[in-house]
């Protein structure tokens, strides 16, 4: 049995991707080019899989899986801050947006009960992917950071094709 500080922890990692999914998806239009289309969808693809996963968990645990209209705002929003950027430039910034929630879902895993420190230590490394394909995208990698990202993936997206 988890304590309520511990669900509301577990509901917030929920959160957390129904945040990130917003996010890619305000993010698509910004980008034309297919490759940069295929990378930002297959993150949000990496949300939406990791979201199920959670959903499971924090409804096993008695928490609330409506999706927050705030987390989806939170993660629309943070467009804002991207959107007038170059490629290179946002995915930097994202980057450092992906490390604020890993460290928090660093401080979350201390005080997690043993069972459940393999899914939050998952939600860590979920984070991790995330930085190393927006690392490589700002540094054109783009080619790189889709296989890192499709090589988790459940359901990848498929490649388009060549023009």
């Amino acid at each position: 049995m988890l304590s309520e500080q511990q669900v509301r922890e577990v509901a917030e990692m929920y959160q957390g991707e129904v945040y990130g999914e917003a996010f890619y998806c305000a993010l698509l239009p910004l980008f034309d080019a297919p490759v940069q289309k295929h990378l930002i969808g297959s993150l949000l693809q990496l949300e939406t899989e990791n979201k199920a996963r959670m959903r499971q968990i924090v409804f096993e645990h008695g928490g609330d899986i409506v999706e927050s209209e705030e987390s989806r705002n939170e993660g629309r929003n943070f467009i804002r801050d991207v959107e007038k950027m170059s490629w290179t430039e946002a995915t930097a910034y994202m980057v450092v947006a992906s490390v604020e929630f890993q460290d928090r879902y660093r401080e979350i895993v201390k005080t997690a009960p043993d069972a459940l420190k393999p899914v939050y230590n998952y939600m860590i490394e979920h984070e991790d992917l995330i930085i190393a394909a927006m690392r490589l995208a700002s540094q054109g990698e783009d080619e790189k950071a889709i296989d890192l990202v499709a090589d988790q993936l459940m359901l990848p997206l498929l490649r388009p094709a060549a023009a």
